[in-house]
Order: C-alpha cells, then structure tokens, then sequence
C-alpha cells in the first residue's frame, strides 16, 4: 500500500486493504488485529501499528511525502534500489546502458518464456 499517512480512516483502509473494522480489532477473514481508534470523524486505524503486528516492513519517502506498506507476507525491505550496471540491446540491436536513466523511476519488465 502507498499512503499519504500512517493513520487511515478504517473505511478507506478497508478499500486499500480488504481488512476491515469490527468490534474485536481490524479483521480478515478470522484473522483480527485491534490497532484501530475512536476519532472525532469516525474509526481510525493505526497503519503502523497493524504493519508490526503482522511483521510487515514500512517506509517512508520523505521526499515524496508517502509511506509504504508491505507485503503481507512478511517480505523484506530492499537495502536499496539502485540496479547494477546492466546494458541491454534496444530495438535496433544497439546496447543501452540502464545507467542513462540514473536519476529517474524506472519499472523493468522482464519475461522468459520458460
């Protein structure tokens, strides 16, 4: 998930998340986690407070001024996420250093038929 803060009004949480809000805590299916609150416009729930009860990692770019949530699974948080030094060919067949494009978001799509 990639929210604005870390403290999300449980509807909204419910659409990001499919984990919604009943009298025992945050819930899905028969799982429940009470990290959520009372405020003055309605239930709230703690997203921090839920990622550490389910081992999930959280971030926070303050640059862009989000955090991000996940996975479920317990999955790690990259160190980093800069790639190595990688030259592929284009379309013409000519090498293309990724490191061009330092700087800039890129999303790398790989597929292999095996």
């Amino acid at each position: 998930m990639i929210l604005e803060s870390l403290e999300v009004p449980a509807e909204a949480f419910h659409a990001l998340s499919g984990w919604e809000l009943r009298p025992e805590g945050t819930c899905r299916g028969d799982r429940c986690v009470p990290v959520s609150r009372l405020d003055a416009n309605g239930p709230i729930v703690d997203v921090r407070a839920f990622a550490e009860a389910l081992g999930m990692p959280v971030l926070h770019d303050a640059a862009h001024s989000v955090h991000v949530v996940g996975p479920e699974s317990g999955g790690k948080v990259l160190e980093s996420a800069e790639c190595p030094e990688i030259a592929l060919p284009d379309l013409e067949g000519n090498d293309f250093a990724l490191s061009s494009l330092r700087g800039r978001k890129v999303v790398l799509v790989a597929w292999a038929s095996w």
